[in-house]
């Protein structure tokens, strides 16, 4: 079935396509009775897109997309995924041809180090990725947990409304640079900022950043109007690093009640066990269990000194 598929990128006029493809696609391989709910009124694409525009590759056939895969551009550090597959296209090769396709875009973008997320209970995903070299690092579950009211955190600064956000954006890149050489989160920092679709809260001791977090938030984020998404967040590591995160979690609960969502979520690969166990001690439960997977294999920042969470969905 794949011998006439044909692949092209992805073009900003695919987005609503592409998510019609990438909920039918796991909101079945899920179980949801409608799989067009799958993720809600969230939208991955656009965000995306915006921010990585040769990130997306399509597979098409006689002009229809039939599966897709994006990548994301962290500095050295590439993310894969999701790759999305149509049902009636599973088990014929087609997320192998376009997992490949997207696989060049690593070497264009010099990524030292790539990484994905996906199901550690799926036989099928883990041979895939490990086919391309992506090897089995840690868990990573997605946990949750539903909002309550929350005091504001001294020291938490939102950049959406602060009037030194380039100065503060400056120095989240430069602190996320400190956790692996090269890593820079600047585009999707900017993508929230620039588009209302969330917020970046900046932690600050002494009036410097000592932590950040990428929170996504409301109809065509990532997030979808009844989350608050944690996408990436990180302590300043050394003493203090345990608190510094809890507060930097609780400045992101505090944002969530603010808009009265019901919910926040955030993914920790359990190699860094003290941020795993933090969550879990304020009260983040497991929703979706998973696995990180790098190439090449390696700690990257996954070990129990790094206090980061971060979701490669």
């Amino acid at each position: 079935m794949s011998d006439d598929i044909t692949l092209r990128p992805m073009e900003p006029s695919d987005i609503a396509e592409a998510e019609r493809v990438f909920r039918l696609a796991f909101g079945t391989w899920f179980g949801v009775p409608d799989p067009m709910q799958f993720r809600g009124d969230a939208m991955l694409f656009a965000p995306r897109l915006w921010s990585y525009p040769d990130g997306g590759t399509l597979a098409c056939r006689d002009g229809r997309i039939v599966a897709l895969c994006f990548a994301s551009n962290w500095g050295s550090f590439a993310v894969l995924g999701p790759v999305a597959v149509l049902p009636d296209y599973w088990r014929h090769g087609v997320a192998r041809r376009v997992a490949a396709a997207t696989l060049d875009l690593f070497a264009r973008w010099h990524a030292p180090l790539a990484g994905l997320f996906t199901f550690p209970q799926s036989p099928l995903h883990l041979r895939l990725y490990q086919s391309f070299d992506f090897w089995p690092r840690a868990l990573c579950p997605v946990m949750g947990k539903e909002v309550s009211a929350h005091d504001p955190v001294a020291g938490a600064i939102s950049l959406a409304t602060s009037r030194d956000r380039a100065s503060l954006a400056a120095q989240c890149r430069e602190l996320a640079g400190s956790l692996y050489p090269g890593l820079d989160l600047g585009r999707e920092i900017a993508v929230v900022l620039e588009h209302g679709l969330g917020d970046v809260i900046a932690l600050t001791e002494d009036s410097r950043v000592a932590g950040f977090a990428i929170c996504h938030a409301g109809a065509g984020s990532e997030a979808g109007t009844q989350l608050v998404y944690v996408k990436f967040a990180m302590a300043r590591p050394g003493a203090g690093a345990a608190e510094r995160l809890a507060r930097l979690v609780g400045a992101c609960e505090a944002f969530a009640a603010a808009r009265g969502v019901r919910k926040i979520t955030a993914g920790v690969s359990t190699g860094r066990i003290g941020a795993y166990r933090l969550l879990s001690e304020l009260g983040f439960r497991i929703e979706l269990p998973g696995i990180q997977m790098h190439r090449p294999w390696g700690p990257g920042w996954d070990g129990p000194d790094d206090w980061v969470l971060d979701d490669w969905r």
